[in-house]
Order: structure tokens, then C-alpha cells, then sequence
């Protein structure tokens, strides 16, 4: 065998084994949301006999357990989504296209907070919105994050440096201000990677778990504080936590199908730059 043919064997191999390690979990959790919990006690994991939609229905029966979760989770995915991708076109289009004192010290300043993990600002932010009287609220799950995130940036302003330099310069020499130039031109040919953030940030605001069970907890809980309910109360009834977990799993494996075409144009776009 070809040393070239070996590699080939190894890639596939090594292919097929990410994507077992990947599915199988998820196969997993789709076959017990469907079983019974009678036949899972007595025949563990395996195919449904019959397929069930009890657990579905368990969960939809009092509103509070799922319904809300998963209505306040999509209220404030979309909030941050649109807020922070807004936020980051004119920030991107800030650094990329204007020239002032100290922009690149500015920039890499915002962006070496990327390298902080999130967890570590969770006190001071904590002790901030109860000085405020804000835990427990809907605007502790949005307010902490309704700025743009330093990836969110980064990707962007990559994305507007790539835009050729003569059709912005053509743009300004006909009169239009920056506010003309970002909508009229930046924004449309920026349509993939901005999208790819939008995405992204709802996708994030989605399953986060910890802030949200710090800052609303069971007041407002997020469908992955609610998830973590249902693992606690019902921790016998696996059943019933693997069909909440599908509904919490089923919207960000959407958006990946919906954001993978812009997310590889927009990776070509920062990669060329």
C-alpha cells in the first residue's frame, strides 16, 4: 500500500471515528426522548417500542417547565443577536476604515479581553446588577452582553478590509458620508460574515447556562437552566430529560446547517486578508 493511500486510510478512519464520537451521543438522546419510561427502565437504551411522544407531551403540560424557557430563550437569543451583530458592524467599520490616535492600541486592547475566560467577570458583574436591583430580571440576561463580543469584531473588520479600497474610495468620492458607504456598500458585499455573527451570537446566547442561572435563575430561566431542572427533579426519568434536551439541542443544530455555507465564505474572507 502507497504511503499516499495509507494517509488516506488513517484520514477516513480517523473521519468515521470523530463522526461516531459526534452522532453517537446525539442518537442516544433522540432514541430515549421517544421511549417510554417503562420500557427504558425495563429494557435500558435501545430502539422505541412502540415510539412515544409522552415525554413531549409531559414536558408541554405546565407551561413553566419548558414552554416559557423556550420562549424566553428565543426572546433574548434574538435580542442579543441583532444588538451585538449591530453593535459589532460599527465597531468593525470603526477599526477598519477610519484612521485616528491610537486605533490598533484600541483594538488590540478590546481584543486581548477575548483571552479572559467569561466566567471571570461573572462577579463583578454579579455585584453590579444586584447593586442595581437588576438580578432576577429579564435585563441581567440581556444588558451584560448587548455589546459586541471581540470575535464578533474581529471577524467583521477582517471581512471590510477585504473589500476592495476603490469601490469604498469610489463611494466617497461621489459624496457618500461613512453612515452611506457602510450601508450602501460595506454592509451588503459583508453579508456573509455578518451573518455568520449573527448566527453565531444567537447560537451563543442559546446555551449559555451559568450567567443566566446566576442572574434570573428560576424566575427567569434560560432553556438550559431549565434542562439542568429537569435533571434534578426528575433524576430517575432520564426519558423526560433527554426530551427536553432534544428541544434545547434541535435550534442550534438548525442555525449550524443554516450558518455553515457564510461561515466558510467569511473564514476564506479573514484567511485572504
Amino acid at each position: 500500500m502507497s504511503r499516499r493511500r495509507e494517509s488516506r486510510v488513517a484520514g477516513t478512519v480517523v473521519a468515521v471515528a470523530a463522526t461516531a464520537l459526534t452522532v453517537g451521543p446525539l442518537l442516544a438522546i433522540g432514541l430515549l426522548a421517544f421511549t417510554g419510561p417503562d420500557q427504558f427502565a425495563r429494557d435500558g437504551l435501545g430502539i422505541p417500542s412502540p415510539w412515544t411522544l409522552e415525554n413531549f407531551a409531559a414536558l408541554f403540560a405546565d407551561p413553566a417547565t419548558m414552554l416559557r424557557p423556550l420562549l424566553l430563550t428565543t426572546a433574548v437569543a434574538a435580542i442579543l443577536a441583532v444588538v451585538q451583530t449591530a453593535t459589532a458592524v460599527l465597531a468593525a467599520y470603526v477599526f477598519a476604515r477610519l484612521e485616528f490616535r491610537g486605533r490598533d492600541a484600541l483594538f488590540a486592547v478590546y481584543l486581548a479581553s477575548y483571552l479572559a475566560p467569561p466566567v471571570v467577570t461573572f462577579l463583578p458583574l454579579y455585584s453590579a446588577f444586584a447593586a442595581a436591583g437588576l438580578i432576577g430580571t429579564f435585563w441581567a440576561l440581556v444588558l451584560p452582553f448587548a455589546l459586541a463580543s471581540p470575535y464578533a469584531i474581529l471577524l467583521l473588520r477582517q471581512a471590510f478590509r477585504a473589500i476592495p479600497a476603490e469601490i469604498l474610495d469610489a463611494a466617497e468620492l461621489d459624496g457618500a458620508g461613512h453612515a452611506t458607504v457602510l450601508r450602501a456598500v460595506v454592509v451588503p458585499l459583508a453579508r456573509p460574515a455578518i451573518a455568520t455573527v449573527l448566527l453565531v451570537a444567537a447560537v451563543s446566547a442559546w446555551n449559555a447556562y451559568l450567567w443566566p442561572r446566576l442572574a434570573a435563575g428560576v424566575r427567569f430561566p434560560q432553556v438550559q437552566v431549565a434542562i439542568g431542572s429537569l435533571q434534578s427533579q426528575y433524576d430517575s426519568n432520564w426519558t423526560l430529560v433527554m426530551a427536553g434536551t432534544v428541544l434545547a439541542v434541535i435550534p442550534p443544530l438548525l442555525a449550524a446547517v443554516v450558518v455553515q455555507r457564510p461561515l466558510r465564505r467569511a473564514l476564506e474572507l479573514q484567511a485572504g486578508s
